[in-house]
């Protein structure tokens, strides 16, 4: 006896369903959605997340035993950033907790502040007056974004460490003890040690020979250092983590251990991440249909790209209309939704081709019902379950991969409705109107062809 395999199918694929026959309902469908999409991002625009505003982003970590609770430290944070800057508005604060592999008796957790200073403009100013009056003549400036740097710059040179010592006491006086400070002299001392390190590295040397030479040549620099005089000098306040790090200590007692890393980013890199961000988008777009054009030929090209151009506005849409952050794992998501669109796409773009071939003569209207008819089981099931999956990290999942579940779960929906609905219906127009040119480009070359062969009066 022969056995048959027998495959689950949710639509009957023998079924004859006119998907093209509306297809002026999907295109006027299409249209609204992109619309309604352009004036959501004319008028709300994109609410931005961290990664395109700007801000400071913290690793901190906990003995895994205390079992700190994620939004709970989110508050915390929140209510540190509210006193430092005696500020109630202190902008978006997102904790995510993550494992750095290996185990460990250690948990990690990533804290993102819209913030990256807690010294405010007024504090600057004053700041500013107490650096004149200790150093008169000094001019002083300060970094327009990022960290809180302040260029000072003297009238006449001065001892480097006596004036580290001095800067360091105006600060203190004003309620920031931790500053880091810095000068023209030492960065060139710090260039020349930095080469001479790697000599050492480069001669072969054993690492506790290595050692011992380094130690000689830091020596060599912090006493070559203190004859330095120096003009420009450069003052760091540091009190953004530490106020961060005692706040959190204070909190969670012996349970907290340290702020492994803590990185600044300002406005402007931040703007440029967003703009490369969608310019990927846009490159990533163009790649695909060029691969249409390549493995079907130019017919095919036209709704591929108008159904990718609908399910990319249409996220994008639908994340300035929710009003839901913006940031870097949202494009993540924006470039999946493409692949996954014209992965469906190309499934009924092949189907039509294989059917056409088989059946020259039938009307491209029942080639393109067919073939959507029979890929209709493969196409709901893969969505659904795509839906199912990225609906339950949207509901149970917290922190940026929420916001990325929320993309997949608008992507798949419009995605599986472009493929259907409007790449295939544009081929269809498409068809139509390379066949009426050809058919009108035959009809000529008769008529030409007669008029040259047509006997004289």
């Amino acid at each position: 006896m022969s056995s048959q395999h027998k495959h689950f199918n949710l639509f009957n694929p023998d079924a004859n369903y006119d998907f093209v026959g509306r297809r002026h309902l999907y295109y006027a469908l299409t249209g609204l959605g992109i619309l309604a999409s352009i004036i959501a991002l004319s008028t709300l625009g994109f609410n931005k997340g961290i990664d395109f505003k700007g801000g400071t982003k913290l690793i901190m970590q906990f003995d895994s035993a205390a079992k700190v609770d994620r939004h709970d430290l989110q508050g915390t944070v929140t209510n540190v950033l509210q006193q430092a800057t005696a500020k109630k508005d202190v902008g978006q604060v997102e904790v995510q907790d993550f494992s750095t592999g290996g185990g460990g008796s250690s948990d990690h957790f990533s804290v993102v502040t819209e913030l990256t200073s807690v010294v405010t403009a007024e504090r600057r100013d004053q700041l500013t007056a107490k650096l004149k009056d200790k150093f008169p003549g000094a001019e002083i400036s300060w970094a327009a974004e990022g960290e809180d740097r302040a260029f000072v710059t003297l009238k006449d040179p001065a001892k480097v460490p006596a004036t580290y010592t001095a800067m360091r006491e105006v600060f203190a006086a004003a309620g920031f003890a931790k500053v880091g400070t810095g000068s023209d002299a030492e960065s060139q001392l710090d260039v020349s040690l930095f080469r001479s390190l790697q000599m050492l590295q480069s001669e072969g040397k054993t690492d506790e020979q290595i050692k011992v030479e380094e130690k000689t040549l830091r020596d060599a620099k912090s006493k070559d250092l203190e004859e330095r005089n120096d003009q420009r000098f450069t003052v760091v306040v540091e009190e953004f983590k530490g106020k961060l790090e005692a706040g959190v200590a204070t909190k969670y007692g012996k349970a907290f251990i340290a702020v492994v890393s803590s990185t600044a980013v300002s406005p402007s890199v931040a703007g440029d991440m967003l703009s490369q961000g969608l310019v990927a988008i846009l490159y990533a777009v163009v790649g695909i249909v060029l691969y249409i054009v390549l493995r079907f030929d130019i017919r095919y090209a036209p709704g591929a790209l108008i159904a990718l151009a609908h399910d990319v506005v249409l996220v994008i849409g639908c994340f300035s209309f929710a009003q839901v952050k913006f940031s870097m794992p949202v494009i993540a998501a924006v470039m999946t939704v493409a692949g996954y669109s014209i992965t469906d796409t190309i499934v009924v773009f092949d189907r039509i081709r294989e059917t056409q071939e088989n059946h020259p003569d039938v009307a491209i209207e029942t080639v393109v019902n067919a073939s959507i008819n029979t890929t209709m089981s493969r196409t709901v099931l893969t969505s659904l379950m795509t839906l199912l999956t990225s609906g339950a990290i949207f509901l149970f999942g917290g922190g940026l991969i929420r916001d990325f579940a929320f993309a997949m779960v608008i992507g798949v929906i419009v995605g599986t409705f472009s493929s259907i609905f409007v790449a295939s219906p544009v081929f269809m127009w498409l068809h139509h109107k390379f066949e009426d040119r050809k058919a009108e480009q035959a009809k000529t070359g008769l008529a030409t062809k007669a008029g040259v062969h047509a006997p004289a009066a």
